[in-house]
């Protein structure tokens, strides 16, 4: 996939890795997932890792990893080590491995009819319009819950946990939301 870079900052490759992982397995997995962080840091053009687990009893993680370019994202997917990593995670899985790897952080806004990506500053305001009223809504609801229920908890927890929701519900629902609901003006 090419796409033009406006904003002069290089390219990175986010890979989007999906695993439907059985719940009885979800403590062997999340042991797995630290040796897999491990083996992502070591790998060239390596930036960061980002997990979402499911919620409850749900089966999901979803995993992004950036790398420096689409290239070196598609370098660690297609490795020897990553494959031999997967032969032991098989087993826990609901679902096959299922990937992607996409330029930047456009994988939200990537399943236009016409394959083309949308105007940067087009994504830049739809990402904000999802941000901004849960960031002002999300902080002070957690706040808010957990007064009552454990008022001695720590501001760190309570950044960690608005962290944590603010994501889930942007990647879990909003984003798709918007942007099947921005879908026509996107493609403008």
């Amino acid at each position: 996939m090419e796409t033009s870079n406006t904003s002069g900052a290089p390219e990175q490759g986010v890979s989007v890795i999906v695993h439907d992982v059985a719940p009885a397995h979800h403590a062997v997995y999340e042991s797995w997932m630290k040796s897999a962080i491990d083996m992502h840091r070591s790998f060239h053009g390596y930036l960061a890792t980002d997990v979402i687990r499911p919620i409850g009893a749900g089966l999901r993680y979803v995993v992004i990893i950036r790398f420096l370019s689409a290239a070196d994202a598609q370098a660690w997917l297609q490795s020897r080590v990553r494959a031999a990593m997967l032969k032991e995670v098989e087993p826990w899985l609901v679902n096959e491995d299922r990937y992607r790897v996409h330029e930047n952080n456009e994988f939200w806004f990537n399943n236009r009819s016409n394959g083309a990506l949308p105007k940067r500053w087009k994504q830049w305001l739809l990402s904000t319009l999802a941000v901004l009223p849960l960031t002002a809504v999300v902080p002070r609801s957690v706040r808010w819950l957990a007064s009552p229920l454990a008022p001695g908890v720590s501001d760190v927890f309570v950044l960690v946990f608005t962290a944590l929701a603010i994501s889930a519900i942007m990647v879990y629902w909003l984003m798709p939301l918007l942007s099947r609901w921005a879908a026509r003006w996107l493609e403008r």
